[in-house]
């Protein structure tokens, strides 16, 4: 009876020994599964997402391209992705929405991205990156007009695109620069777009502001790391914003998921994204 005792508990301990060392292979093979899928694979799955607004489509309708939080470090797989894109959606106006470079080293490679970017008009501010990074903020004004794209520092630009009048309206970075929105407090258009960088700006009282067609914002990654869709964290200047469309007093607001990463190379449940609209 002992010895069957025995062989009992024996049998017992050597399966649970093989639980356990089969369950802490499972879990290192999920961590190293999801460690690949974050750090290579979600980070160059681009999506293109398209947002009507209004109800005007066709030939008369605007279209509006927005690259995001691009944190360009070189032009590599998924920059080329970007250009790619940028020439089959070929927008009437394509808006580089800040935080484009986060290093002064990155000049030269934004020379060589922008020289691959192709739209008839295109459009610039600044994001919280370029100032903490110490880029020399006038030679990248002077590098974006080299490539035909005009910086948008609490400033207004007037456009007609298929007979229609387009205003265009970029407040400095919420964050880390000094948005003023008496220098955009203009007339208002027949459609009218203000970009601005970090959407916890749209929180602030603006009510000295006319209603705008669309309001364009990014900074906060979609979270960049989520947990079943929620963000883990979204940086300051985010204010109750993560992703996508949202309807505040002044516009819609949308909020780009962006296409680089920023701290850590990883995404998770936030693709990078080429935002379309049509207008």
């Amino acid at each position: 009876m002992a010895d069957k005792d025995t062989r009992r508990r024996f049998a017992l301990t050597s399966m649970r020994t093989f639980s356990i060392h089969w369950g802490a292979v499972l879990v290192c093979f999920a961590l190293v599964v999801l460690f690949v899928y974050a750090g290579y694979v979600e980070p160059n799955r681009i999506e293109v997402t398209h947002t009507p607004i209004g109800q005007l489509q066709g030939e008369k309708a605007i279209v509006i391209a927005q690259i995001s939080d691009l944190h360009l470090q070189e032009v590599g797989t998924l920059e080329r992705s970007v250009l790619q894109r940028v020439q089959e959606i070929q927008p009437d106006l394509l808006v580089l929405s800040g935080d484009v470079i986060d290093t002064p080293e990155s000049l030269a490679q934004l020379d060589v991205f922008l020289t691959g970017l192709n739209a008839p008009l295109k459009i610039a501010v600044l994001g919280n990156w370029e100032y903490w990074s110490g880029v020399d903020l006038k030679r990248l004004e002077q590098l974006y007009k080299d490539h035909g794209v005009e910086l948008l520092v609490n400033a207004s630009a007037q456009y007609t695109i298929k007979g229609r009048a387009l205003a265009v309206h970029g407040v400095d970075d919420y964050t880390a620069g000094k948005p003023r929105i008496n220098s955009i407090a203009g007339k208002p258009s027949e459609v009218s777009v203000l970009l601005q960088h970090s959407p916890g700006f749209f929180q602030e009282d603006l009510s000295l502001l006319v209603k705008f067609t669309l309001c364009m914002s990014g900074h906060t990654h979609g979270g960049q790391m989520t947990l079943f869709g929620w963000p883990v964290w979204t940086p300051r200047g985010s204010g109750e914003y993560v992703k996508g469309l949202y309807q505040t007093k002044t516009c819609p607001m949308y909020v780009s998921r962006g296409v680089g990463t920023s701290l850590l190379g990883f995404r998770v449940g936030a693709r990078p994204e080429i935002a379309v609209f049509t207008l």
